[in-house]
């Protein structure tokens, strides 16, 4: 099968709005490998943000090698689609420091008006460069006293991510304990067993 094939059979998947659509695309795509890629790659420069999604979704989830595609992941960070840039977070700060080309993308993202967009970058700069802590845990702690349950949830998950470097944060993180949302205090509850004390 070629990529042409490929890309069509992932076409398949990409519009489908049950829950189960990621699942079943990576089940469809594994008798492929590593040779997925090539065409992950080229969904990702496809004109349906459905698609460009999707995409981004396998790569996060890909058990193969996906350094092939952290360049076209970085430039997903700037996609016209906010839900296209948000979902190449994750699969590009998976890198770490293979992936600081990302970084001076994300610091645009700082200071933004969305605030999920200005949290996500600071997390995520953090998996990539730990060496932005002293500017940027603050920017973490800061989100942890929004209104919206969503910012807290996201941010409580992002200092859990960021591990150790997140120590400074254990006080903060011990109160969203007490949070008034059970969701928020169930991610508090799993971000603290990921802290290093």
């Amino acid at each position: 099968m070629n990529n042409n094939n490929i890309l069509e059979l992932f076409r398949t998947f990409a519009h489908r709005t049950d829950s189960d659509r990621v699942l079943d695309t990576e089940q469809a795509l594994q008798p492929f490998g590593d040779d997925i890629v090539p065409t992950l790659i080229k969904a990702l420069k496809d004109p349906d943000f459905e698609i460009r999604i999707l995409a981004l979704k396998i790569l996060e989830h890909f058990d193969g090698n996906t350094k092939l595609a952290l360049s076209a992941m970085i430039k997903a960070l700037d996609d016209p689609n906010r839900i296209v840039r948000i979902a190449a977070l994750t699969p590009v700060a998976s890198f770490g420091e293979k992936a600081i080309d990302a970084v001076p993308i994300l610091e645009t993202w700082i200071g933004s008006d969305d605030e999920f967009s200005h949290v996500s970058a600071a997390g995520h700069i953090l998996m990539i460069d730990p060496s932005k802590a002293d500017e940027l845990v603050p920017v973490l702690l800061k989100a942890l006293e929004s209104d919206d349950i969503g910012i807290r949830c996201q941010t409580v998950w992002l200092l859990g991510q960021i591990g150790e470097i997140a120590k400074e944060a254990m006080p903060a993180l011990k109160r969203m304990l007490d949070d008034e949302n059970s969701s928020v205090r169930y991610v508090a509850a799993e971000a603290l067993q990921s802290v290093v004390y």
